[in-house]
């Protein structure tokens, strides 16, 4: 007799986690608790929130359905970007939202993805999340290449105008029927975990973060990384403009702010979760541990893979992020 659909999918999903486990303890990994004592982070200073701040308004959003599943519904959203004190270089925010169908307010979780692309892997993630009765943002972001003919400050603005956009988000998804805007968290890839540290710090309204393959600082990433969708451009940039390496290094620290070795201070650690890719050479080992241990070593696990390897393991992910937004988001109280 046939299985039901729903139990082969259930069945299915079961062997994938179960070869990504095997696969992870093949190789071998660790998992970091949290220490047991953790201080308390100091208050944002003023400085700094007043760098992120932006006037409060409730975005007018052009919604389009573009998917429908059983449990969930997929629309594109879109609304301008609002600025204080500079001219968007990408004045339209975009993102897919996830939305559940069951009745009620849901938990949220604003993802935030790798530099660029269709996303294909993020939104797996995503509805993977909403099929458990999440409400996920996958916020739509550009790249950080900068053109040879634009100063290196460009990097700084395109980092603040992302800060920017995510939290112009939070605000959508917090005005939002279907969220219980006291149950929102973040996911953040790569370049989206880089920018999920930095709102864990200016963003209050996000209660927890899932950290995937982050490092810092930026400019250390930048000088030192040697996946080549990051060393061409820089080779480029310092040919085109008759620097040396150390001159553009010099600049990338006086010009960015914007910076996860910055934020983390003010950073709680005990409302983080990190996965480091010992064999990074896009973010680099190095920059990932010491972005750890800026943070105040948070719960993390560490896998025995390169940056783009580890996507090997997204079931255990899956399985992992879906643990820990469910302890922390779901038993939460309204």
């Amino acid at each position: 007799m046939p299985q039901p659909r729903t139990h082969r999918r259930r069945h299915s999903r079961c062997w994938l986690i179960a070869g990504s486990w095997l696969l992870i303890t093949s190789h071998g990994c660790a998992y970091a608790p949290l220490r047991a004592s953790v201080a308390s982070p100091p208050p944002l200073p003023s400085a700094i929130h007043a760098y992120y701040d932006y006037p409060t308004h409730t975005p007018s959003a052009m919604i389009q359905l573009i998917r429908e599943e059983s449990t969930h519904r997929e629309y594109f959203v879109q609304f301008p970007l609002i600025a204080t004190d500079f001219q968007p270089t990408e004045p339209v925010v975009e993102f897919e939202w996830f939305e559940s169908t069951t009745p009620g307010r849901h938990p949220a979780i604003l993802f935030n993805p790798i530099l660029g692309g269709d996303y294909p892997l993020e939104q797996g993630i995503c509805r993977h999340l909403a099929r458990h009765g999440f409400q996920v943002a996958l916020v739509h972001r550009k790249t950080l290449k900068v053109s040879p003919d634009q100063p290196v400050s460009a990097i700084e603005l395109l980092l603040r105008q992302g800060i920017f956009r995510i939290r112009q988000v939070v605000d959508w998804m917090a005005a939002r029927e279907t969220v219980d805007p006291t149950r929102m968290g973040s996911f953040g890839v790569s370049m989206g975990g880089i920018a999920s540290v930095i709102t864990a710090a200016l963003e209050p309204r996000l209660r927890c973060h899932f950290i995937a393959l982050a490092g810092g600082s930026i400019p250390d990433i930048l000088m030192s990384s040697n996946d080549r969708l990051l060393a061409k451009p820089r080779a480029r940039y310092v040919a085109q403009n008759h620097m040396d390496l150390a001159t553009m290094d010099r600049l990338l620290r006086q010009e960015i702010r914007t910076d996860p070795m910055r934020l983390a201070p003010y950073v709680d650690a005990t409302r983080l979760f990190m996965v480091i890719a010992l064999g990074d050479r896009t973010i680099g080992r190095s920059n990932a541990l010491r972005l750890w241990r800026a943070l105040g070593r948070p719960k993390a696990i560490f896998l025995p893979f390169g940056h783009y390897t580890t996507y090997l393991t997204l079931p255990y992910l899956n399985y992992i992020s879906l643990r820990f937004f469910n302890e922390r988001l779901m038993a939460a109280s309204p």
